[in-house]
């Protein structure tokens, strides 16, 4: 369950952050973004972008912001104080009184089909070849895989999928290792557990924002 804290007691803002910034008129339209600068009343980001579009906030306005730490995901609505130039444009964001905390186990993760590509990796001036599979859940640490054949643990896997978000698509390129395969019997198929050993910082919060935009529109905290 979400609780309600004081941020001064039990959460820092840094700098370089990745955030998830929305308006609070209940759209939970989330856009990225992350913290450039920081002092004890206010806090500044890039324009939060989703693709190719710019959120748009003006002095006064109320936005609400999401953030991932390494064991808790916190939320909480700010005030836009107004704007800076400091090479790029920026927010000024207050400070919040509080905050709502959820407890995190490594990652959010959420069942979801999404047909993709997987490869073994090739030898030594070989040239991968993908096979196509299905993945069953992701998390921005790893998938489950449903495939024709089991493999070892730790074995390296090439993945290629596509984020299918509402008004665009953004394609991942990552590479994983084999951290549990199992038979399952009855579709003489295997669930194979997958762990991102090599992905791009981009592409993990692309992952990690396509799984909040879902489990915002499933679960909404309010």
């Amino acid at each position: 369950m979400a609780r309600r804290v004081t941020l001064a007691v039990e959460f820092e803002i840094e700098v370089n952050q990745v955030i998830w910034v929305t308006r609070t008129d209940g759209q939970d339209d989330w856009y990225v973004s992350n913290v450039q600068d920081c002092d004890n009343k206010n806090f500044c980001i890039s324009i939060p972008t989703q693709g190719p579009n710019p959120l748009i906030l003006r002095e006064g306005d109320a936005a609400k912001v999401l953030l991932i730490s390494e064991a808790s995901r916190f939320e909480f609505q700010t005030l836009v104080m107004g704007r800076r130039y400091d090479n790029i444009p920026l927010y000024v964001l207050a400070l919040p009184k509080e905050y709502k905390r959820i407890q995190l186990r490594d990652f959010v993760r959420i069942p979801i089909v999404l047909e993709m590509y997987y490869a073994e990796l090739p030898e030594d001036g070989q040239a991968p070849v993908f096979i196509p599979c299905s993945c069953l859940d992701l998390s921005g640490g790893g998938m489950r895989l449903l495939l024709k054949k089991g493999y070892h643990t730790d074995t390296g896997l090439l993945l290629k999928f596509t984020l299918p978000f509402d008004k665009y698509v953004e394609n991942v390129e990552a590479m994983g290792k084999v951290v549990r395969s199992s038979l399952i019997n009855s579709v003489n198929l295997y669930h194979v557990g997958v762990e991102f050993i090599k992905i791009s910082r981009r592409q993990q919060d692309l992952v990690v924002r396509f799984i909040l935009t879902k489990l915002y529109g499933q679960n909404r905290l309010r």
